[in-house]
């Protein structure tokens, strides 16, 4: 690891919770929230860093922070039917660009590698079975989407794709116990 001389982050969040039996009592158990997250950050390159792009012909005096999303959104809709001990919930996610390697010089000049915004969809059911068990069915990656690292740089026209994949959808099965 490398601590680098100077650098900063910055950001906000907003949030927003409700349950909406409390609007209108039909939607009893019914909850919905949102948040939203905005990040800037750039950390200064050490010396040695920066004196080797400016030799390669590359200058860069600083970069965004590594694993620092651009922004991050959550949508999520939740049902929860206390009678039964049912629980049921859908998790909407938006990972934003985010650097997950800075430019080098190993073998030629390398880019900085940024993950591309990619988004996600969850579903979870939650059942209470007696006092002491709950069963627990979870879907992750609904929308199983393209996930894209690319090479980004002021030295090139556009990014180029280093690798696409997906991650596939997850499916899984819990059985909590608790006395």
């Amino acid at each position: 690891p490398v601590n680098y001389p100077d650098g900063r982050l910055n950001g906000y969040e907003i949030e927003f919770r409700q349950q909406l039996g409390r609007l209108w009592s039909p939607l009893e158990g019914l909850a919905f929230g949102a948040n939203a997250t905005f990040i800037d950050s750039e950390v200064t390159l050490d010396e040695a860093d920066a004196n080797r792009l400016a030799d390669a012909g590359y200058p860069e005096a600083s970069r965004d922070m590594l694993n620092a999303p651009s922004r991050l959104y959550n949508l999520n809709l939740t049902y929860d039917i206390a009678r039964s001990g049912t629980k049921l919930g859908l998790f909407y996610f938006v990972k934003g660009d985010t650097l997950v390697a800075g430019a080098a010089t190993d073998i030629g000049y390398i880019p900085n590698v940024y993950a591309t915004e990619f988004e996600t969809l969850n579903f979870t059911l939650s059942q209470r079975v007696g006092k002491h068990l709950k069963v627990t069915f979870k879907v992750k990656n609904l929308t199983d989407p393209v996930i894209q690292e690319v090479y980004r740089s002021n030295y090139i026209a556009e990014d180029v794709v280093k690798k696409a994949y997906r991650k596939g959808v997850e499916y899984s099965l819990g059985l909590t116990a608790t006395w």
